[in-house]
């Protein structure tokens, strides 16, 4: 006989639900005993062969057929019980428990209309399903057990993924030997069943924490690695990249917004700076020409020049639809700010052909006010230059 009765595994919460999980079935067990003519047993346990009975899906396991099947389960309900809800706590660790007893005993019936009339009963199926679930959830953990043989105790431990393998394993034999009939080891099997589905289906919904401790962890070597290389491990995988992706996604969605938002109510330096925000933070990526094109204009027009300066310039960098205007335009800025011979580097490298005949005045007069400044720039400096 093989009695598991307490796990390394960590807890943080108090294992209520299960106290009362065992207690609830040590009541029923109590009134079994005192129902001599087995109404209790005939009423509630798991008819198979005998038509659908909703009710007995959930009542069949908390009944037992004799002692020894009781103290089994309830011990083995406790190590796994602690270990499941000392990770979710009192109330989902019920409806965990509810619903592996529950489907376990619908697919049974189900599956069984039409058969040989007979009753399952008994908490094996959860207990099976719980260890499917600590299988999944704490794999690396070990389990203190009690080893019986011949009437003579051996204490001893094992982590639980070599217990509920060896359990699971023993299950599929005798299954097998028993030509897959509707058996003991049979409802073990469907009851591991519910408890993979619902312990896969909650880590992968992040419905429990199992601190890189879960079978995927230790398969991929997490448990192992330090937090940085955990960080810079999560980062390449499929999920965190998309992930990314969409918070980047977002974040930029937000920031242009907001431009069109300060644009649209005429506040140049709030649209300026958040769309240096957007500039900074996401280098790679341009800002739409329409909205680039809006604050330039709004920029210049309330005579905020260095700024119109940079948005121009960013402007150049990434379009070229408009980048004759733009430059004509970044040039008249240069010189109201005195800095003609930045004006002339920009004046030099306009297209003539791509421009209209009145833009082409504008270029020749920009170019001949550049010129000037600049040798009255440089008049300046030499008698400075002199004069010290």
């Amino acid at each position: 006989m093989f009695f598991p009765y307490n796990t390394d595994a960590p807890i943080y919460y108090k294992p209520t639900c299960t106290i009362i999980m065992i207690v609830i079935n040590c009541i029923v067990f109590g009134l079994e005993l005192s129902d001599p003519d087995g109404e209790i047993i005939k009423n509630f346990s798991l008819e198979v062969g005998n038509g659908l009975h909703p009710h007995q899906w959930l009542t069949c396991n908390f009944l037992h057929a004799g002692v020894m099947h009781l103290v089994g389960n309830m011990i083995a309900f406790w190590t796994f019980g602690m270990v499941i809800e000392g990770k979710i706590g009192m109330i989902r660790s019920l409806l965990v428990y509810v619903a592996i007893g529950t489907f376990y005993g619908a697919f049974v019936q189900i599956i069984s209309l039409g058969g040989d009339n007979t009753i399952c009963l008994g908490a094996s199926a959860i207990v099976f399903g719980m260890m499917a679930i600590c299988l999944i959830w704490a794999p690396e953990n070990t389990v203190d057990f009690v080893f019986v043989i011949w009437y003579r105790p051996f204490l001893g431990e094992a982590r639980v993924k070599t217990i509920v393998v060896i359990f699971l394993l023993i299950q599929v034999i005798f299954l097998f030997l028993g030509g897959g009939k509707l058996s003991s080891e049979f409802l073990h099997i469907v009851g591991a069943v519910m408890g993979f589905i619902i312990g896969i289906g909650m880590l992968r919904f992040g419905q429990v924490d199992c601190e890189n401790w879960d079978i995927y962890s230790v398969w991929s070597g997490r448990h192992l690695m330090t937090d940085t290389e955990r960080i810079k491990h999560d980062a390449n995988l499929p999920k965190a990249k998309q992930k990314k992706s969409d918070q980047i996604k977002k974040q930029k969605t937000l920031l242009l917004n907001e431009i069109r938002f300060a644009v649209k109510n005429n506040t140049p330096i709030p649209a300026f700076v958040i769309a240096e925000k957007m500039i900074q933070n996401f280098p790679n990526d341009k800002i739409p020409e329409p909205e680039l094109l809006l604050l330039i204009k709004m920029l210049v027009k309330n005579k905020h020049w260095a700024e119109s300066i940079e948005m121009m310039q960013n402007y150049l960098d990434n379009y070229t639809a408009m980048e004759s205007s733009i430059r004509l335009n970044l040039a008249r800025v240069f010189l109201m700010t005195d800095q003609p011979y930045s004006a002339e580097r920009v004046l030099i490298r306009i297209d003539l052909e791509s421009l209209t005949p009145e833009q082409q005045k504008v270029l020749k007069s920009l170019t001949k006010l550049a010129q000037e400044k600049a040798m009255s720039t440089e008049q300046y400096n030499t008698y400075e230059l002199k004069k010290s």
